[in-house]
């Protein structure tokens, strides 16, 4: 689910149309408001704010979204997915997102799909964790039907490995 639009390849293009930039090179951030447009490839996000945080090198390190936060990408194994959130910060260093704040993430396609206060998802470590607000708990729903498939897969997998060894 991972891989939104922040880790840009050089050969990808990214596309950023709003109603204002505001660069600050002693804070070291762009500000961009205003109907906020992110593509990259078949990705996408809105929202009526983005923040980016760079380094001395003008590197970003940190992305940070607010207000109508919507995004559409596609992951690396071929899934669609789809989400919201009030806010969304991207920690470009540990790779990490956190949808914060009304955060829902859904598969296209499936019934698979995540509900929460707050959403952290990694890429780097492949997790991904999902907290309630005090009157909001978290919510999971899974296609029990997929989940079956895939510990089929890696049932033939190791015993086929199995049937391999001298």
């Amino acid at each position: 689910m991972c891989g939104l639009l922040w880790a840009v390849p050089l050969k990808e293009t990214l596309e950023v149309t709003a109603d204002k930039f505001l660069a600050n090179d002693q804070k070291k951030t762009t500000i961009i408001q205003g109907n906020v447009h992110i593509k990259k490839g078949k990705d996408t996000l809105t929202a009526n704010k983005v923040i980016i945080y760079t380094n001395n090198k003008r590197k970003p390190t940190k992305y940070e979204a607010i207000g109508d936060v919507h995004f559409h990408l596609f992951t690396e194994d071929g899934r669609e997915v789809k989400g919201h959130s009030d806010r969304l910060i991207y920690d470009a260093l540990k790779q990490e997102y956190r949808l914060l704040q009304n955060a829902v993430v859904n598969e296209v396609g499936k019934v698979n799909s995540v509900k929460g206060e707050e959403i952290i998802l990694s890429k780097e470590h492949g997790y991904a964790d999902v907290l309630g607000g005090k009157d909001k708990p978290a919510t999971f729903i899974f296609d029990m039907e997929d989940i079956q498939k895939e510990q089929k897969k890696q049932k033939a997998k190791k015993h086929a490995k199995q049937q391999s060894k001298p």
